[in-house]
């Protein structure tokens, strides 16, 4: 082979390498843009899981805060209620309301749904809207200093019996959304403005009743604490819009 085609030979392969070489260079760069499509993309769903689990965080956190309130004003009433903070329940043992087997009101029952309906208009618009504000009720929410004053989604009235059946051959089915039902009923008489007055974002009324009979006892072994009246505390999902706020509100 001559000298002359060994250059050529040589400027070949040399162009090749080159080529190559490019080619090496240009996956790299494509693959440097995917990588950081795929950081910032990242980045961006952690920040809006961050967000929108700060969102539920601050909506648990004032549930429980007015739920606290309620139980402090309802025993400096008199009426003895327990907090499930982890379940954002209210509870109201059977004793407090109802002689047993029975779904009408006695009349401590009364008394302690005429408190309670009174407690729940000053505490509850705190947690949602309300289409009659009062300047006390504003007064009172913000001095709490609520994280969130919109994520309430139902306050859903339970009844709660336990496994037995009742002296009057009502069953524990019946039994237990009959008592709920009355629940309703007194409370919105002592305080009509629950009724329709205290609303979700979706302008739905809050309160609701449900009846469950023994299917969620709270104890296996006494049957008296199963008994209830629970009043639970729904909060709703985090919208965009509250992930949007809370942006704002830090500063993004």
């Amino acid at each position: 082979m001559s000298a002359m085609e060994d250059d050529t030979a040589e400027e070949h392969d040399e162009g090749y390498f080159a080529s190559f070489t490019d080619l090496l260079v240009g996956i790299l760069f494509v693959f440097i843009i995917l990588l950081m499509v795929f950081a910032s993309n990242f980045n961006k769903q952690t920040q809006q899981t961050r967000e929108a689990t700060e969102a539920i965080t601050g909506m648990t956190e004032s549930r429980n805060k007015v739920l606290e309130e309620i139980q402090r004003s309802l025993q400096e009433s008199g009426v003895a209620v327990r907090v499930d903070l982890k379940q954002g329940i209210l509870r109201l043992p059977e004793s407090v309301l109802f002689d047993v087997g029975k779904y009408e009101l006695n009349e401590g029952g009364v008394d302690a749904l005429t408190k309670l309906a009174h407690v729940l208009n000053i505490y509850v618009p705190c947690l949602a809207k309300t289409k009659e504000p009062t300047v006390a009720t504003e007064k009172t929410c913000d001095q709490m200093q609520l994280k969130s004053r919109d994520g309430l989604e139902t306050l859903l009235i339970e009844g709660h019996t336990d496994h037995q059946g009742s002296d009057t051959g009502f069953d524990n089915w019946g039994l237990s959304a009959r008592r709920a039902i009355s629940v309703f009923q007194q409370i919105t008489h002592a305080v009509p403005a629950l009724d329709h007055g205290i609303v979700n974002m979706q302008d739905i009324p809050v309160l609701a009743v449900s009846g469950y009979e023994a299917r969620r006892p709270v104890s296996t072994t006494d049957l008296k604490p199963n008994r209830r009246i629970d009043l639970r505390f729904i909060m709703r999902s985090p919208t965009p819009e509250d992930v949007e706020r809370l942006q704002k509100k830090l500063g993004n």
